[in-house]
């Protein structure tokens, strides 16, 4: 059987949170089906463009092509599509592709996953940039024929399949939830023993996204004075940024060329994220290193776990600055057994792969 993957990114990079998901389902099918019968036509978002090309790339979003998308990358798809029996397309951003498949005659299998409800997230977006209500429209069309058209939905969580349900009438998903390669068990054993720090260090990583830096300057205006830890940032895009995060107890790192040393060496990982959609990588990342945990509600969202025994939850100032200060200045392992225990069992690579293995089985 052949499988051909339809990507926005390069399906061998990891270095944010998206990009890490689509390495794991393209990495998960050439698990399955062998390298050899995976095939990948990478649509990656060019960042340089010709004014010629730009122009082409605003006209092609007037008949529903989002992300590069065109009527001759469509036909090439559609030519070579008969070669494979499955067809994956990793963005619902793409979702046209699955309607001009199924007008085509194509009769293999089409499956698209949803890494966010896209038309959530862009109005969010919207609300701070008005001008870009028209991709509201466009990603909810795409979204829609992603339902319409393909055999079977892939969501990363129970939310967005609900969401699917109200947006688009979807009554069957497939809830895949994000998932990682473990690529740190032969680093624990020296780093299971260590003890917390005073003042404790907190670490926030993540890259320059609308919602990241929302959470992160809201926590900086409302918690940290109110608390007496090391703030560090870290993030490989996030540089430009380092003018707005000036504060005497940041320590902002921008990017580093091994994140294991900083993460280690982390007494908790803060994530207070209010916005979103699907699941947040850096969370599956941080119980893959063992780590205590303090987020809100939306950054665990999709993830099954006993979060008190994770860290905590907290979806207001009072709340992060009452745990904080009621239960972080106390010196414990930096090494959370139970955060590792959970990675291994829900959301690392081999954990997910039999749900991979239900999905081609169920087609």
């Amino acid at each position: 059987m052949k499988l051909l993957f339809i990507s926005s990114r390069d399906v061998r990079k990891n270095d944010n949170g998206g990009s890490q998901c689509t390495n794991r389902n393209y990495l998960s099918f050439c698990e399955l089906l062998g390298v050899g019968h995976v095939d990948v036509i990478n649509l990656s978002y060019e960042e340089k463009l010709s004014l010629k090309k730009r122009i082409i790339r605003r006209l092609n979003q007037f008949v529903g092509f989002y992300w590069g998308l065109s009527y001759q990358k469509v036909k090439y798809i559609i030519g070579i599509a008969r070669q494979y029996d499955y067809i994956f397309i990793d963005t619902s951003s793409y979702g046209v592709i699955a309607y001009y498949l199924k007008k085509s005659g194509y009769s293999g299998r089409i499956i698209c996953h949803f890494h966010n409800i896209e038309y959530i997230i862009q109005c969010q977006k919207t609300r701070s940039n008005p001008l870009n209500f028209y991709k509201i429209l466009l990603l909810h069309y795409n979204e829609k024929k992603a339902c319409s058209y393909s055999d079977r939905l892939v969501a990363l969580n129970k939310r967005d399949n609900i969401s699917l349900e109200r947006l688009y009438g979807v009554d069957s998903v497939k809830i895949i939830p994000i998932s990682l390669p473990d690529k740190v068990f032969e680093l624990l054993r020296e780093h299971e023993s260590n003890m917390t720090s005073q003042p404790p260090t907190f670490i926030f990583i993540g890259n320059n996204w609308y919602a990241n830096i929302h959470g992160l300057k809201w926590f900086i205006n409302n918690v940290l004075d109110y608390v007496d830890i090391k703030l560090q940032i870290v993030g490989s895009d996030m540089e430009p940024l380092r003018k707005n995060f000036i504060h005497p107890k940041i320590e902002f790192l921008g990017f580093v060329p091994d994140l294991s040393i900083v993460l280690f060496a982390a007494d908790y990982v803060i994530s207070p994220i209010f916005k979103g959609s699907g699941m947040k990588v850096k969370i599956c990342e941080s119980l893959m290193y063992g780590k205590n945990i303090i987020g809100t509600r939306e950054a665990f969202s999709g993830y099954e776990l006993e979060f008190e025994r994770v860290g905590a939850v907290c979806n207001n100032k009072d709340e992060f600055i009452n745990f904080i200060n009621s239960k972080c200045y106390r010196i414990i392992k930096r090494f959370n057994a139970y955060s590792r225990q959970m990675f291994l069992e829900k959301y690392s690579f081999q954990a997910t792969l039999g749900k991979f293995n239900e999905l081609i089985n169920e087609l």
